[in-house]
């Protein structure tokens, strides 16, 4: 199967180099779909009858040119390394449409070197990849080159080339009985890290080699250190270690490091604990224990209000009575306010994409989508009533401290509560799994955990956050 090192998940910074055109015109939303792409591995190999017939008859429908040249034996193995490598191409692709984050992109390195000692070889995925798009099985979006020299046109970083399945391929594979909903019960996935430990987005950039971004490397390799020393379990949820995440570097010579900072946790994929709702969190085990989850309630308003020299009302619901009594009342309330936060100004009226944002969150919580309406929800007496529970908002938008501050700032600052918590518990042996604005612990760390977090939080924000304690026995 190759040696054992792994395709990690590189820098998207480097292109094939048949692909010289620069980006393609594309829309807002198809670039963030593009940009949330995953890393095609190509390591998965079959794991059930129905992709064994799949996969060979993909490799023999579509066959590699040339593929009849050379001797019997050595013509049945090069069949056999195609296959495999079709199999692999073909489970990455379903595996990206069921992970429902990039509208099934996948992206892939067409550099030679990257497949060096892998268990698909570049000559086999070359074969692949151009049989499958020639046949209409996948669209791409062909890459292109940063540039190398200041003077060079062009987009200062590149971009790999993106895959994505077409309904013929769907179909084809849906005959085998093979589909996104259950590619990991046919095939096997071997899950990798990436190899840079902090990355940049939004725009995507390789990470520069600075004193402050090996600092922030050598923070996040400990605790993926740490926490693999203790046992997490669970029937579905998998977890390899965090990766640190920044955004809005715009300028590497003038980036200061202070936006956005979340940790993400690997495998990224439907196994991602992040990914699941509470209740579901709340059935892993840490090292055989239960765990409880300590959310810090109006996070992004409690560090607004810090900002303004103020302390939000940690005795009451920041978002309860906004606009009525009911649940429905307090979620509108709640998202305005949020997504005002990461608008960069108050809302003033329900977009789109908004409206189906928020009744997918609403689902999410068990409240049905149709009960939203709208037109009884008008934006201007949601703003109007926002401001006179939280009159401070009005100043959203505008300098505060002396800049303009926005969402990446507010998540940087949660970022630094959350992981300086992290790594205070670690000194005293205690593992933490953090979930954005919350954290997960051991049950019997809860108190240790609860006065940690109130803590970090005071000393990040000179204010102290409302924190609430979700237990398994709740649900």
């Amino acid at each position: 199967m190759g040696s054992d090192r792994k395709m990690t998940d590189k820098s998207d910074n480097w292109a094939p180099p048949e692909d010289t055109a620069l980006a393609p015109k594309i829309t807002k939303e198809e670039r963030e779909a593009l940009d949330k792409a995953p890393l095609a591995t190509l390591r998965a190999t079959p794991d059930s009858l129905a992709a064994r017939l799949l996969m060979g008859e993909l490799a023999k429908r579509y066959p590699r040119p040339q593929a009849a040249k050379g001797k019997a034996y050595a013509r049945e193995k090069t069949l056999v390394d195609y296959a495999n490598a079709v199999g692999a191409f073909v489970a990455d692709l379903l595996a990206a449409i069921e992970a429902d984050r990039s509208e099934g992109w996948l992206r892939c390195s067409l550099k030679k070197e990257a497949y060096t000692g892998q268990y698909v070889k570049w000559r086999m995925f070359d074969a692949a990849r151009q049989a499958f798009t020639e046949a209409g099985l996948v669209e791409h979006m062909p890459g292109y080159p940063g540039t190398y020299q200041f003077e060079n046109p062009g987009p200062m970083a590149g971009k790999l080339t993106r895959y994505r399945a077409t309904s013929a391929l769907l179909a084809a594979c849906e005959a085998h009985g093979v589909t996104p909903a259950n590619v990991r019960q046919c095939f096997r996935f071997e899950e990798v890290m990436p190899s840079e430990l902090v990355q940049l987005s939004s725009p995507s950039v390789k990470t520069p080699k600075t004193e402050k971004a090996q600092r922030f490397r050598v923070q996040v390799a400990e605790l993926n250190t740490f926490f693999a020393e203790h046992a997490l379990t669970h029937p579905v949820i998998k977890h390899l270690g965090w990766v640190r995440k920044f955004h809005q570097a715009t300028n590497l010579q003038t980036y200061k490091w202070n936006k956005g900072g979340r940790l993400y946790s690997y495998p990224q994929n439907a196994a991602c604990y992040q990914h699941h709702d509470g209740a579901t969190r709340l059935e892993m085990r840490i090292d055989g224990e239960d765990v409880v989850e300590i959310d810090i309630s109006s996070s992004y308003l409690t560090i607004f209000y810090a900002w303004c020299d103020q302390q939000l009302d940690t005795e009451v619901d920041a978002y309860s009575g906004i606009l009525g009594p009911t649940d429905l009342d307090r979620q509108v309330a709640k998202f305005w306010i949020n997504a005002s936060f990461g608008n960069g100004n108050l809302l003033t009226r329900w977009s789109k994409d908004f409206t189906k944002d928020f009744r997918e969150r609403l689902a999410r919580k068990g409240i049905p989508p149709e009960a939203f309406n709208t037109k009884a929800y008008p934006m201007s007496r949601i703003k109007e009533r926002a401001l006179q529970r939280h009159p401070l908002l009005a100043r959203w938008g505008q300098e505060i401290r002396g800049r303009v501050r926005g969402w990446a700032d507010l998540m940087f600052v949660e970022s630094e509560i959350i992981i300086a918590t992290m790594v205070d518990l670690m000194a005293k042996g205690v593992p933490s799994m953090p979930v954005h604005d919350s954290l997960i612990v051991p049950a019997s760390k809860e108190t240790l955990a609860v006065d940690t977090l109130s803590h970090q939080f005071r000393a990040k924000t000179g204010v102290v956050p409302k924190l609430t304690v979700r237990r398994p026995w709740d649900f």
